[in-house]
């Protein structure tokens, strides 16, 4: 039983586009792994920005830091 993980920021996706990767996603699984639609799990998790670090900094904080550079 296939089993997708996707961790995303939060409301970086609507329901609905979530909903769309979702299908997405289990129809390449169906397709390439030769696995029935019915047995194939897409999980997508939602990380609070503060909550996703990259080096040491939060998201906010790192985006902050890359418009200053510009």
């Amino acid at each position: 039983m296939p089993l997708v993980d996707i961790w995303l920021g939060k409301g970086a996706l609507s329901d609905e586009e979530k909903k769309k990767l979702a299908s997405s996603v289990t129809d390449v699984i169906v397709k390439e792994a030769k696995q029935p639609k019915q047995f194939t799990w897409v999980l997508i998790h939602e990380i609070p920005p503060n909550d996703w670090m990259v080096g040491g900094l939060t998201v906010p904080e790192l985006k902050k830091q890359m418009q200053e550079k510009k």
